[in-house]
């Protein structure tokens, strides 16, 4: 999948879906910081559902939105389309720059990375 990126206000709104995993429209300007026009976060919505983040369900009341794709799975290819467009920009000094950054990582972190690593390259 085609990392998707999401505006600021998309974010927060998909954060929102992701925690409440079913909600509607009035049920995301509740949970929002700030008050926004409820057209506003319906025509987010009806976006987000056009990238394939959420899906919908009619009620009596309007739509209820849940998350097509999890946060971490979101996150994921997010990473993924990162790393590899980094990757196809810089080659060599971005490997070179990645190692140079796991050393100012904290030990634990710094760790847990280097586990992923071996793990991936023995599932290969």
């Amino acid at each position: 999948m085609k990392a998707i990126t999401l505006g600021e206000l998309e974010k927060q709104i998909m954060d929102i879906v992701w925690e409440e995993d079913s909600i509607s429209v009035r049920g995301v300007i509740d949970k929002l910081d700030k008050k926004l026009a409820y057209t506003t976060i319906a025509t987010v919505l009806q976006r987000l559902y056009e990238k394939g983040l959420v899906v919908r369900v009619e009620s009596k009341n309007g739509y209820s939105y849940s998350p097509k794709i999890s946060k971490e799975k979101y996150s994921q290819n997010v990473a993924k389309s990162f790393v590899k467009n980094f990757m196809n920009s810089f080659g060599d000094t971005a490997i070179a720059s990645f190692a140079d950054s796991i050393d100012k990582l904290p030990r634990e972190k710094r760790n847990d990375l280097l586990k992923l690593i071996d793990r991936h390259d023995k599932n290969k």
